[in-house]
């Protein structure tokens, strides 16, 4: 029914919408926020001034008394002025550009404080709310879809989608909500299922490469993805709702394809309280494509996703709040296998599977400053999540549904989590901070697929950091100290240098040591079915990495406009690194097991530039990866290397109130090697090979009147479905002669409305 009346309420919104006419609205192209406080000049095309002023609280100027046509200039402090041509008396509004370009955006991840991209020791990568909107991004899936140096993999039969960063796994990716680590199926922060992220209240993505143990803990070899929550809104209320229907390839219809409904509202209840709520419904109805019967390429998911937040805020203490939850069920249809009763009445069953994923994770932290700290920080979370795995054999004909009682039919796994921590920031001297923290995180797994029901992992930790400017130079070194109850302690280190080369290039070298104790499932996981044989580990050694990065930025002109430049280099050294093949004690089952060496070895070029109307980037990547499947074969390359390429164009129609957008990405071929069995019993070497494919997406936004925007979309514009893999599988769900990238072209149309009272 929902799905049925989004369709309805979007079709319905096409009609042509007819504004009265009698005023401009300006507002910022960044937050959709209307801007007062513009200076407007109205001028006839021969230059005679009617009528100036500026806007007023609601972003608007009255055209009352001004004769058509007329030349409007605007000039504000913070936005790039504009000039455009009125033709005809209507409603108008105009996106204006903030002047703060990418280099000046302010972040949090690893800092002392917030602070621009371009002070800070870190390079940190940023996707805006701005950008999440124009692509029509609902999950963290799509948002990162077009980004270098990460790839994403798709799990068919668990309705599951993970990231690598900088050519290395899943589960050394720290995916982070406000710093604190998101609880998921494989750990706390590691190996998230993106497709369960949803982008409703996300301010901005902050993307740091490299091993961030210092300030995050284990776990984050490759670096860590930490999504800012909104927490700010300038209007007293603001209410949103959006409808959005999409088909599933050739797929289209109420009851096929993806249809979402969102609404969120944030007020503002007082001076120092405010409050924001929010609820999302993702409904995709599975992607049958070339599957028969009732069996599906895709499987249906149908997702709730739910946050509320109370703040507190005042002068020198702001404290908030947070509540997250979801809910999911992905639903796996069988072939109907023939059946008959004893008195031969023809009774048809399939055996079909269901996945129920629940998660709560609550979270509260504060800020402030002392007399003696300069500032200070502190949260507390508990995470609690539940996924239940339950297979039925389906009577086709009476639809009565019986649980299965083989070995590892039905299974629930719990994991819950609490995560402690706080740092203190102080300046002794004018050209020197100190940060000093601390991070308990206690984590307990359960579950009928864990070795004796129930394990748990415990870890303790203190850290600290100085930063230390000297001229053009800042240094910041930093150490931690790590106690875990399964593998002992550790002492990671860690060093940043960043030297102003002028106002605008800067050059930043850094060293991080990493460090990933296996997880509970890793070592205890437990999985035995008709297809299936897989154990856990309790043997593992910890991961160890080293990792060296090199980055120049700069800033520069061209035709008067500002482009920024990235050029950045990587170097990852990961040893005993964490796989999973088979068990050589029994070649039946498959374990994980400690690989000798690791290392990735790339590079990276990223342009971006606004001229007017118009935002344009491209980006270069180049990774190579080692594959230490033979120590002792010299004649083995040791990297195997592969290509991305990635560019983002929009312009902006400021009459018309429309913009119109492009990502794309090319992802090359991805080599390794493995080994493989000949007809006289030998071991070989062989090449296998995932091969490239390119990704594009177009949007189309156009504002009606004050309230409204329409959104079309296409995504996967190329139709690529699967790619040729001519290697062996990676794991347990993944691989074959085949890679799933996507189900195909699909079309989206999306209608959003935004109420904002002062």
């Amino acid at each position: 029914m929902a799905n049925r009346l989004t369709c309805l309420i979007i079709a319905s919104i096409l009609l042509p919408f007819m504004a009265s006419g009698q005023s401009v609205t300006f507002y910022s192209s960044e937050d959709n926020i209307n801007i007062p406080g513009v200076a407007v000049q109205i001028s006839t095309v021969k230059g005679k001034t009617i009528k100036s002023g500026i806007t007023d609280a609601n972003g608007q100027f009255s055209l009352k008394g001004v004769d058509f046509p007329a030349v409007l200039k605007t000039q504000h402090l913070s936005f790039s002025p504009i000039i455009d041509t009125l033709y005809q008396r209507t409603d108008y509004r105009f996106a204006l550009t903030p002047t703060i370009t990418d280099l000046d955006e302010v972040v949090v991840t690893g800092q002392f404080s917030p602070q621009s991209v371009k002070n800070s020791v870190f390079r940190v990568q940023t996707i805006n709310a701005e950008q999440i909107e124009r692509r029509g991004a609902i999950t963290l899936q799509e948002a990162l879809q077009s980004q270098l140096n990460i790839r994403l993999s798709n799990d068919l039969a668990i309705g599951s989608t993970t990231v690598s960063l900088q050519g290395i796994s899943s589960q050394n990716v720290k995916i982070l909500i406000d710093g604190v680590p998101l609880v998921n199926r494989n750990g706390n922060g590691n190996g998230a299922d993106l497709s369960q992220i949803n982008l409703q209240q996300i301010e901005r993505i902050e993307i740091v490469e490299g091993p961030m143990a210092v300030n995050y803990g284990a776990n984050a070899l490759a670096g860590v993805i930490n999504l800012i929550t909104k927490k700010e809104f300038k209007n007293r209320t603001e209410i949103s709702a959006n409808l959005q229907s999409e088909t599933a390839g050739d797929e289209i219809g109420p009851d096929a394809g993806r249809h979402i409904q969102s609404v969120g509202i944030n007020h503002r209840i007082s001076d120092r309280w405010s409050a924001m709520v929010s609820g999302l419904h993702n409904d995709f109805q599975g992607y049958q494509g070339s599957a028969t019967g009732r069996t599906y390429e895709w499987n249906p998911k149908d997702q709730w996703t739910g946050t509320g937040l109370l703040k507190y805020d005042t002068e020198n203490f702001s404290a908030f709040y947070r509540i997250d939850a979801l809910s999911e069920l992905i639903e796996s249809f069988g072939r109907q296998q023939d059946n008959y009763t004893n008195d031969g009445e023809y009774q048809p069953f399939a055996i079909d599977e269901e996945y129920k994923s629940k998660r709560f994770s609550h979270q509260v932290q504060a800020e402030g400053k002392t007399n003696f700290l300069d500032r200070y920080n502190l949260f507390a979370s508990f995470s609690d999540f539940e996924r239940k795995s339950s297979q039925f054999a389906n009577n086709l004909v009476t639809d009565e549904r019986t649980l299965t009682t083989g070995e590892g039919d039905q299974d629930t796994s719990t994991y819950q989590v609490w995560e402690l921590g706080g740092a203190g920031y102080l300046k002794p001297v004018d050209n020197l901070s100190l940060q000093l923290g601390y991070q308990i995180s206690l984590e307990s797994v359960g579950g009928g697929r864990i070795a004796d029901g129930d394990q748990s992992n415990e870890e303790y930790a203190v850290y600290t950091s100085a930063e230390w400017e000297l001229n053009r130079f800042t240094l910041r070194p930093g150490l931690r100290y790590t106690v875990n109850n399964n593998y002992g302690n550790q002492l990671l280190p860690a060093m940043q240098l960043k030297y102003g080369l002028g106002e605008n290039a800067n050059v930043r070298f850094s060293y991080g040591r990493g460090f990933r104790s296996p997880s509970v499932r890793e070592l205890y996981f437990e999985f035995v079915d008709s297809n299936h044989r897989i154990f856990g580990n309790p043997d593992l050694q910890p991961e160890k990495s080293n990792h060296f990065g090199v980055n120049f930025i700069n800033q520069y002109k061209l035709s008067g406009q500002n482009v920024s430049s990235d050029l950045n280099f990587f170097f990852n050294d990961i040893t005993d690194q964490i796989s999973i093949a088979q068990d050589p004690a029994n070649v039946s089952n498959t374990t994980y097991v400690n690989i000798n060496r690791y290392k990735t070895l790339g590079g990276t070029l990223s342009q971006k530039a606004t001229f007017n109307k118009l935002s344009l980037s491209l980006g270069l990547s180049y990774i190579g990866r080692y594959n230490q499947i033979n120590e002792e074969a010299s004649d083995l390359d040791e990297y195997f290397f592969s290509p991305e390429v990635s560019s983002n164009i929009s312009y902006q129609f400021t009459k018309l109130n429309t913009s119109v957008n492009l990502f794309y990405k090319y992802t090359g071929a991805l080599q390794s090697y493995f080994a493989t069995t000949n007809d006289q019993g030998e071991e070989t070497i062989s090449i296998g090979e995932i091969e490239g494919y390119s990704w594009l997406d177009a949007t189309v936004t156009k504002g009606i009147g004050q309230h409204f925007e329409l959104m079309l979309g296409a995504r996967n514009v190329f139709n690529i479905q699967r790619v040729n893999n001519s290697g062996v599988s990676g794991g347990a769900h993944s691989g074959g002669s085949s890679v799933p990238i996507a189900f195909g072209r699909s079309y989206f149309v999306k209608l959003s409305y935004n109420l904002n009272l002062k």
